[in-house]
């Protein structure tokens, strides 16, 4: 199997310079403005390639008997979709946010329908079936991860960072945890990301776009909710490997909505983006979500999935300091250079 993730890897650079060269010669450059964080027109849209790199993966484990056909069409159906709304978005032909969330909310609709519905799930000593209010929950939850993670993607290797630390560890937990094949899924999409992540590097030489920042966040997602069938705790520790982007992203839209602001209209007032502006760099700051995921959330994703932790407990140790932080650096206000 370690051929399937290194050609990952391999078909996600290859796609992301063809998509590049594609983009450079049709002129589809994200031009830098006053809300933006980069100061040179940069292609966008490498989120094709991850895309596609990852469901060509997807279906060679479907092939190969890795996974079944429900896992298969539960995560490429509505993933698929996703990548098109943001395909769509990127290039300027759906640009109603309005209907946008509509197809947010429809595919993950289908997303939890065809996963079977959210499971029953531990969250002190007992476990706890939430009903048809879970499944809301569950709905919302995809929604939020999707346009949380567009949201976030505003500095160069950022999601990248993100998201391949947390591929990383919850393979980890899922390979010494079970004896499940899930953890090849996750692998496959960290190393989809991987590929891309090369070309991402500061000064960046091509952005996701809205294609691949939702279509990974959105992807993630239903893969929670897959190991939450399975692997309960495992799931949890997911989520806590999401602390740092969930944190900044939440206190961001919380006070934006306060303050009575337009929330999808682009800004620069994540925590992340303060702090890149003030010290005038991007790879310290991905870098420094890496460490956080790796020496802080990692080893509290560990004990969880180990039952050394209860879940709630997991949780609020993870977030409660990172919120406090995304608060001290003023997520989503505007701070005077």
């Amino acid at each position: 199997m370690i051929f399937i993730i290194l050609l990952s890897a391999v078909l996600s650079a290859a796609l992301t310079w063809l998509v590049r060269r594609s983009a450079v010669n049709k002129n589809q450059l994200d031009i830098p403005n006053e809300r933006s964080s980069h100061t040179q027109p940069t292609p966008r849209g490498a989120g094709v390639a991850v895309a596609i790199a990852f469901l060509v993966s997807l279906l060679f484990l479907l092939i190969t008997d890795k996974i079944s056909s429900r896992v298969f069409f539960t995560i490429a159906a509505p993933s698929a979709f996703v990548a098109i709304i943001g395909r769509l978005d990127d290039l300027g032909r759906l640009t109603s946010a309005k209907w946008r969330l509509v197809g947010h909310f429809l595919m993950s609709l289908a997303a939890i329908w065809l996963a079977g519905s959210l499971p029953e799930l531990p969250i002190t000593s007992s476990s706890f079936d939430f009903g048809l209010a879970g499944n809301l929950v569950a709905v919302i939850y995809l929604v939020w991860m999707l346009n949380l993670f567009n949201f976030m993607d505003g500095i160069d290797l950022i999601t990248a960072v993100e998201a391949i630390t947390i591929c990383a560890g919850v393979s980890i937990l899922l390979i010494i945890q079970t004896d499940s094949n899930i953890w090849l899924i996750v692998a496959v999409l960290g190393a989809s990301i991987f590929g891309f992540s090369i070309f991402n590097l500061p000064p960046a030489k091509i952005f996701l776009g809205d294609v691949g920042s939702g279509f990974i966040g959105f992807v993630i997602a239903i893969i929670s909710i897959i190991i939450a069938h399975e692997h309960p705790l495992i799931a949890w520790s997911l989520v806590i490997m999401l602390g740092v982007f969930v944190s900044d992203a939440t206190v961001t839209l919380l006070r934006r909505i306060f303050a009575r602001e337009h929330v999808y209209v682009a800004h620069r007032t994540h925590a992340y983006q303060h702090i890149s502006k003030k010290i005038d760099s991007h790879l310290p700051v991905s870098l420094g979500v890496g460490a956080i995921n790796i020496f802080w959330l990692f080893p509290l994703a560990w004990l969880v999935a180990d039952g050394d932790l209860l879940p709630i407990v997991g949780l609020l140790v993870a977030y409660i300091p990172l919120i406090f932080l995304a608060v001290i650096l003023h997520s989503g206000k505007q701070v005077a250079s």
